[in-house]
This record gives structure tokens, sequence and C-alpha cells, in this order.
């Protein structure tokens, strides 16, 4: 029985996934990567739970790139932690590293409340008491979903020393591309959180309408800010939409 099971959901081949190839150059090898390439991210990470033969579980994107010592670390704390994330860095000085500061926990352990799928473990055992990871999710907020069921059972521990690099956008047009894809499951997660439709709307129209989400601190960061919150507002419209007209 390996020690951990690294689980990475994606549409590529097994040979040019980075995380793999990241990890082949580590010392570490007491593990088993466990490909899955389902039509969802929460599918494909339920699938390699099931598949998985170590009761240790780390879950990374197919670009996630640990650092030297990461799956040492995390087999570590895993002995001690039921639920383990860590620091992820967008590693490029573009105006998108200005937009990622979600990702940086702080530069101390300590308990959270969210993690995020390209850096995360857990002991196979929190799946039984939590659930798995909701398929009526897609992708953008099932980390935030499932954190929240984990937390009614097992604490969330971060260690900025579990550090990966992970390219948060690839450019101006594709973080608002992703911004809207996030935005669009926004209405189910308030859903599941019992807003009122009222409220819903009320947040919704405040995204467009507040002037503070337009200001920059540069011409070209006020664009994309600028840019982003509109994509924002446009996806959550949509899934309102989309989601109400689900409902009748």
């Amino acid at each position: 029985m390996p020690e951990l099971s690294i689980i990475v959901p994606t549409l590529k081949p097994k040979d040019e996934i980075e995380s793999v190839e990241r990890l082949e150059q580590h010392d570490f090898t007491d593990y088993e990567v466990l490909v899955q390439s389902e039509d969802s991210a929460t599918k494909a990470r339920n699938a390699g739970i099931r598949r998985a033969n170590a009761e240790k579980l780390v879950f990374l994107d197919d670009d996630s790139l640990p650092v030297e010592g990461y799956l040492e670390r995390v087999s570590e704390l895993l002995d001690r932690e039921a639920v383990v994330t860590g620091k992820i860095v967008h590693p490029r000085n573009d105006v998108i590293k200005r937009f990622t500061g979600h990702y940086d926990q702080g530069s101390k352990p300590r308990y959270v409340t969210r993690f995020w799928g390209c850096n995360a473990a857990c002991r196979k055992e929190v799946f039984d008491d939590a659930g798995m990871w909701n398929e009526d999710i897609t992708w953008g907020h099932e980390e935030k979903e499932l954190a929240e069921r984990i937390l009614n059972h097992y604490p969330i521990y971060y260690d900025p020393e579990l550090l990966v690099y992970h390219v948060y956008a690839d450019s101006v047009l594709d973080y608002w591309h992703k911004l809207y894809r996030l935005e669009l499951q926004t209405p189910q997660i308030w859903e599941i959180d019992g807003v009122p439709s009222s409220r819903q709307y009320f947040k919704t129209a405040q995204t467009l309408l507040n002037p503070m989400n337009y200001v920059g601190t540069s011409p070209k960061h006020t664009l994309v800010r600028s840019g982003g919150n509109l994509m924002q507002f446009a996806g959550r419209a949509v899934g309102l939409y989309r989601h109400s007209k689900d409902s009748d």
C-alpha cells in the first residue's frame, strides 16, 4: 500500500501533466498517481477517492507545481491532522498576481476555513464522515461547499510550507472568463446556504453598482478589475436566470 494517493483531475494525457512531471523529480517515491478524466473536477476527484489505495489523499490540479519536500511534509502533517492545505503562489509577475490574495492564507501555520483543490490533502476517513465532493457543483465553488461540511467534523490545518506554484490565469481574458464561469454557480451555492432570492438579486446588483469595484491602483489594474467585476455580474445574472428557469 502506498503512503499517499495523489488525485489529479484532468483531460490531458498523463505524460503532459505538469504536476506529475514535477513529482517525478522529487526524492519521495512512496505514492501513486490517479489521473482522472471524468467530465467534471468533482466527479474526477470522487472517482480517484474510490480508486485510492492509500489512506492519505492529496489533491492537485494538473498544473500544480509542488516544491521539493512537499510530499514528505504532507505525509507528516496527515499523521496528526485530518485535513491540510497550504500556500499557493501565482508564479508570474503580471497584473493577474494582484488578484490572487485569496490563495495566501498567511505566513504562519494556523487553522482555517477554506482550501483549494490545487493544494489540499486529507485522510480518507474524512469523506466517510463529511461526504464526497458535490458532483452537482462541477467547478468553481466545490471547495467552499465541501470545506463547510468538513468543518462540522474536522478542523482544516494550513501550513505555508506546503507550497505549490499554480498559474491562476494565463491572460487577462482568461482571468475574466474564469470569473464568469465561477459566478455562474454562485446562485447554486446561495441556494445551498439558504440565501433568500431577494438577497441574491440584491447582491448581484450590488456587484455591478458598487463604485469601489471599479477602482484600481494603476490604469491597467483598474481596467482588469473593472472588466473582472463586469464578468462577475454577468456570470451571476446568467446563473440566477438559469437557476430560476430550472426551478420552474
